[in-house]
């Protein structure tokens, strides 16, 4: 294995959704840019899935109304008291797309309100643009986006 293969997997096991994450977006009319506190999980490109309430804070604030991609940044600490930052644009799910994204959600982080998704509660999806992974000492590793994902 290469230090990039391990660097990836470290990086998609720490995105999986078993350590809490925050997301920001960019400033909006609608409401603060957060940081707000989010469930999350990885569908099998490794795009992170976040599950909101429909109407709470963080899903009006990565809910575009204008119908485009809202520019997101999900951030998760890292046990070592780095963080672990994968931003790029993420979108609300429409219906034909929840069930498998449903799926894909609960194999890596199986919650009670994923049975509520469609009649309360949604998914907006991150298309990854950048991973960064921040040491505690201070220090940034760059994680290519195409190996992220083919990871």
């Amino acid at each position: 294995m290469t230090q990039s293969t391990v660097l990836v997997a470290l990086v998609r096991t720490l995105a999986s959704g078993h350590t809490p994450g925050t997301v920001q977006v960019a400033r909006r009319a609608t409401g603060g840019a957060g940081p707000y506190p989010v469930r999350h999980a990885l569908d099998s490109t490794g795009a992170p899935l976040l599950l909101t309430a429909v109407g709470d804070p963080v899903d009006r604030a990565l809910t575009s109304l204008d119908g485009y991609d809202v520019a997101t940044v999900l951030a998760i600490a890292t046990p070592d008291g780095g963080q672990l930052w994968i931003s790029g644009w993420s979108k609300r799910l429409p219906d034909p797309m929840l069930r498998a994204a449903v799926l894909e959600f609960a194999d890596h982080n199986p919650v009670n309100d994923l049975l509520d998704v469609g009649r309360g509660h949604t998914l907006h999806r991150i298309e990854v643009a950048e991973v960064r992974l921040e040491h505690a000492d201070g220090r940034w590793v760059d994680i290519d986006p195409d190996d992220y994902a083919a990871g």
